[in-house]
């Protein structure tokens, strides 16, 4: 069962950070706050932690490209092919509540440990999760998280805990109530801004 912890962000505590990080070090499955919703995560490079993030989602379709979190546009033209139109569009967004899907770059596979023409890439508006990331030194892959059974977001921590802690290794709470919100995902893969899905991201800042 997950161990569920209570923290602040401001400033993040650091023996939680150390904590998070050596879970996720570790294959750990993580939940935390990600701005306007919850997410699971875990270390990028973690094929065993990758899938057992994959088996609390199992309806998720596969062909979808993978979410990236990361801490930075530095850390996100890493693992993305960036132009300068891409770039002069993560500038106005980032960071945000939007996923941007953009191709992948060369060393990704080498991350990711598969083939992906087209990833996701997030840089969320939350600091403890951007703290983690920045101190973990390398992306997160993530997703969201399902709906409860009647069709509604969980909007707490303890709810997610109580549904879906047993295949996770640690809840992280902020002790605040997270809509559950969608966010708007943009894809730039063909040198035009394409908007996929409207959500929580502001378009005016496009």
């Amino acid at each position: 069962m997950a161990e569920h912890i209570y923290t602040h962000d401001n400033p993040p505590n650091q023996r939680h950070l150390d904590q998070i990080c050596k879970v996720l070090d570790s294959n750990g499955v993580v939940v935390m706050p990600a701005g306007v919703s919850w997410m699971f995560c875990c270390d990028a490079g973690s094929k065993k932690g990758v899938q057992r993030m994959a088996s609390l989602k199992p309806d998720r379709d596969e062909k979808k490209p993978l979410s990236l979190v990361c801490s930075s546009i530095s850390m996100a033209t890493e693992m993305a092919d960036v132009d300068g139109f891409a770039f002069k569009i993560l500038n106005r967004i980032v960071p945000g509540n939007f996923t941007i899907l953009l191709p992948s770059s060369r060393m990704l596979p080498k991350i990711l440990k598969n083939k992906r023409e087209v990833v996701g890439l997030r840089v969320p508006d939350e600091p403890i999760l951007l703290a983690v990331v920045e101190q973990f030194g390398r992306p997160l892959v993530a997703t969201s998280i399902p709906k409860s059974v009647d069709g509604q977001s969980f909007t707490m921590g303890y709810e997610i805990a109580d549904t879906f802690g047993h295949g996770l290794d640690l809840v992280v709470d902020l002790g605040e109530e997270i809509d559950g919100l969608l966010t708007t995902i943009i894809d730039l893969t063909h040198g035009e801004v394409d908007v996929i899905r409207e959500g929580a991201g502001d378009l005016s800042r496009l």
